[in-house]
């Protein structure tokens, strides 16, 4: 009788404060297409973000968590609390290429008994500095390789067999780089390892350190060229249209259905729902009755204590918890203030795509300003922020903030405490037009 039982794999993750990525690690790993029982690991090290939560909304099979990082210890502890024939190794901040990248790694060890490991390509972003950008497209190319006596090897993307471990486990003293330490071990025992550049994951860091950005940036500038077609791509889990979007609106008190500042409420809340991306809409106000008028979803602003005086930064701190306990969790939160008149067409989608193909946690429009301005220094002078008077063409503008057009800002930063933070866009306003605003105060 044939035996067609399935292998089964165990995906190992390992983590600290990684609430930024590990959302979109899971999918890309959930979203694998392998004839394999798959089973996901997440091994923390006393994470004090949401990393565990976040990553407790995916159907991982367990969460362990070590108070002391080392980095084989950490993947013999998970690997000791798995059941899997062979273990995955892939970082929390990796997202998989595509939908085969387990079955890429896997194919590698049938009729192959002498292999201990396989490791797969590393990509970087589009927006990876070019130091890193440069580290990883030099170090992770496109020809399978099989390793006789080249012991490199690297867990931000592999897999190894339970059976090799069993015999040749990760060193558990050193404090980094266990993984060339065991493919030193295991080519030393006779065993190959093989790079398999199918098996592809998006990491956002690099290898190395040190050298100039300018170096760095040169080399890199040649081997965009090269492989333009992989580095153009957008990992599909980051894509716009695969991001959770929640805009908030906030109004204090009632407000009249005859007034300016409901006519621009409106205009707003149908530029929203005209969005490509934006998924969920709410209204925090002290009735339902205006979000029923809008048709979009309200949350009670009298859960939020002292709502009418914190600052903005803590009121949405406040709303994203009351979005997540209605089991929505979104991956960014859009504010808008609708007291502003006018809006550039397409505005709120501008704000979502530039955040996504550029890295950013926060992104907002500013209006583009080459006044000059004066402020007090630690002295208690006036000193001033430009002291040349060049033309416009020769000096850097600054920008006005008009957060309330739209201000796109990731789930974690929110979370912490701010509505700006993380890596900071903007998008070019020069159109003092759209600084105007209906003559009402709100948050």
């Amino acid at each position: 009788m044939v035996n067609t039982k399935l292998p089964k794999i165990s995906v190992l993750i390992r983590t600290k404060n990684e609430e930024k990525w590990i959302g979109h690690s899971l999918k890309g790993v959930f979203n694998q297409k392998v004839d394999a029982e798959v089973e996901v690991i997440i091994i923390d090290n006393n994470s004090t973000d949401y990393t565990v939560e976040v990553a407790k909304r995916y159907p991982i099979s367990k969460a362990i968590n070590i108070s002391e990082f080392l980095p084989g210890r950490a993947l013999n502890d998970g690997i000791r609390a798995s059941t899997g024939d062979y273990i995955a190794c892939v970082s929390a901040h990796c997202i998989p290429k595509d939908g085969n990248w387990l079955s890429s790694l896997l194919a590698n060890f049938v009729d192959n008994p002498d292999l201990a490991g396989v490791y797969g390509r590393q990509l970087p972003l589009g927006f990876t500095g070019p130091i890193d950008k440069r580290d990883l497209l030099t170090v992770f190319g496109q020809d399978k390789r099989v390793q006789i006596k080249d012991y490199f090897f690297h867990n931000a993307n592999s897999m190894v067999p339970r059976k090799i471990w069993d015999e040749i486990p990760f060193d558990e003293g050193v404090t980094n780089i266990e993984d060339r330490v065991w493919g030193k071990q295991v080519i030393e025992a006779g065993y190959k390892i093989i790079y398999e550049p199918k098996a592809a994951v998006y990491h956002h860091h690099g290898l190395h350190q040190g050298n100039t950005r300018e170096r760095a940036e040169g080399v890199v500038s040649i081997l965009e060229r090269v492989d333009e077609k992989d580095l153009n791509d957008l990992p599909e889990m980051l894509a716009p249209e695969k991001t959770n979007v929640a805009a908030v609106m906030t109004v204090i008190g009632k407000l009249s259905e005859q007034s300016d500042a409901y006519k621009s409420m409106e205009k707003a809340v149908n530029d929203l729902q005209n969005s490509c991306y934006v998924n969920s809409i709410y209204l925090v106000a002290d009735e339902e009755k205006l979000s029923n008028v809008l048709d979009i979803d309200w949350l009670d602003r009298k859960k939020i204590l002292n709502a009418d005086s914190i600052s903005l930064n803590k009121l949405m701190q406040h709303v994203l918890e009351l979005i997540e306990g209605g089991q929505d969790y979104p991956e960014r939160i859009l504010y808008v203030n609708h007291d502003y008149v006018n809006r550039p067409v397409g505005v709120f989608d501008e704000l979502i795509v530039d955040a996504q193909y550029k890295g950013c946690d926060t992104v907002f429009p500013g209006l583009v300003d080459y006044g000059h301005y004066w402020y007090h220094n630690d002295e208690g002078e006036f000193e001033q922020t430009d002291p040349s008077l060049d033309a416009r063409d020769k000096r850097d503008p600054l920008y006005k903030a008009l957060y309330g057009l739209g201000c796109l800002t990731s789930s974690w930063v929110i979370r912490s405490g701010k509505l700006v933070g993380g890596k900071v866009g903007i998008l070019k306003i020069e159109d003092t037009k759209y600084v105007k605003r209906c003559n009402r105060t709100l948050n």
